[in-house]
């Protein structure tokens, strides 16, 4: 695989640790390994089924990404063959689509069908909805944009910048070229095996080419910058482990909204706060019962619907509601130490320290997320 690492400050060679790829015994293990994790969900019937599909598609990614491509797609097909799943939404797709790269997709690969029945987005979630809704909305986003500094439109440059905006910022993970699976990747941030051990990677898909280079930049830079932090403590991509990595990543954007908009930042504070927008509109069932659409950001919110989680109510409810509980006081219960502590250490600050009408109204918005600073 085509690898840059990003221990340097600038572009390089990988290092020696990872020039050797792993012998097909390791990708095979890895792949088997992670085909099961992908299968150990917090959930129960079709939507179990849909989250595991969706987990095999993320593998499936990393099996094309390494060069024993060939044993690590044989772990995975044996797994898949034998759970028995034949439906499993949207995900399915890409799953099958990044298997054909490797020749014939076996039969016993499910179907892109959206089992049913899915359960509903719960009455708590879409409280929470309405509780991120309103600190949204009472921030005091600026109305005159900051044009953005110039930055090269890539995934290197985008998590370098995103490095003051997130709190534990690493460089501990190597950049792999994915432009072949342009189409066929979901989440590109993951751990794959080499010869010394696992490198974090990110292999990077080329996302959003028609999107808005400062919404393209937050993504990368903040959002998946943030599970690329994550990761280097520890596995967190898979089933409950995924939870918390959006929980993570999403409490990292909104301390990075609520900075944006104390240091004046509008255009920064602007797409943030249409991140929070977009989390909240792709929730199955959206408006949901109990939830008037008032206010901008959830007008904003209608806008933004999205079918890959209309089977994954779990997943996209973390979103939501994982920013609440980490940012709320659960940080050191969910996340390794130092996480916790700089993420803490973060919110605590991001309001500012004066009397300014900015920082009254900055508190105010965060008491009504549920939250003391």
């Amino acid at each position: 695989m085509t690898t840059v690492t990003c221990d340097e400050p600038r572009r390089t060679d990988v290092r020696p640790a990872d020039r050797r790829p792993a012998d097909a015994a390791t990708v095979r293990a890895w792949a088997r390994s992670a085909a099961l994790a992908a299968a150990d969900v917090p959930a129960t019937g079709a939507e179990a089924d849909v989250w595991t599909v969706r987990g095999w598609a993320e593998v499936a990614l990393g099996c094309a990404a390494l060069t024993e491509h060939a044993a690590a797609f044989g772990a995975l097909d044996e797994v898949v063959a034998d759970s028995g799943i034949r439906a499993g939404g949207p995900a399915a797709a890409r799953l099958r689509g990044l298997r054909a790269t490797e020749g014939r997709v076996p039969d016993r690969y499910p179907s892109a069908r959206l089992p049913q029945p899915i359960p509903p987005v719960g009455e708590a979630v879409w409280e929470r909805c309405a509780r991120l809704a309103r600190f949204c909305d009472g921030l005091p986003v600026p109305r005159a944009p900051k044009a953005p500094e110039p930055l090269p439109d890539t995934a290197a440059a985008q998590l370098t910048w995103g490095e003051l905006l997130r709190p534990t910022p690493s460089r501990r993970y190597s950049i792999v070229d994915g432009a072949r699976w342009a189409g066929l990747a979901g989440r590109t941030w993951m751990t794959l095996p080499t010869a010394l051990g696992t490198r974090v990677v990110l292999i990077d898909v080329p996302r959003g080419p028609d999107r808005p280079e400062l919404q393209r930049r937050i993504w990368r830079g903040v959002h998946d910058g943030a599970h690329l932090d994550l990761l280097t403590e520890g596995g967190f991509e898979f089933g409950s482990g995924l939870l918390v990595a959006e929980a993570y990543a999403m409490a990292v954007e909104a301390v990075a909204l609520v900075e944006a908009c104390r240091d004046g930042d509008g255009g920064l504070a602007w797409w943030l706060r249409y991140g929070m927008a977009e989390r909240i509109g792709r929730l199955p069932g959206f408006p949901g019962r109990g939830l008037p659409v008032a206010g901008p950001t959830l007008h904003m919110a209608v806008t933004c619907t999205n079918l890959e989680f209309a089977g994954l109510p779990t997943i996209a409810a973390s979103y939501i509601t994982g920013p609440i509980d980490l940012l709320g006081g659960r940080a050191a219960e969910l996340l390794p130490a130092r996480l916790a502590d700089d993420l803490t250490a973060r919110w605590a600050a991001a309001a500012g320290q004066d009397s300014s009408e900015t920082t009254r109204a900055t508190i105010s918005a965060i008491s009504a997320f549920g939250m003391a600073i």
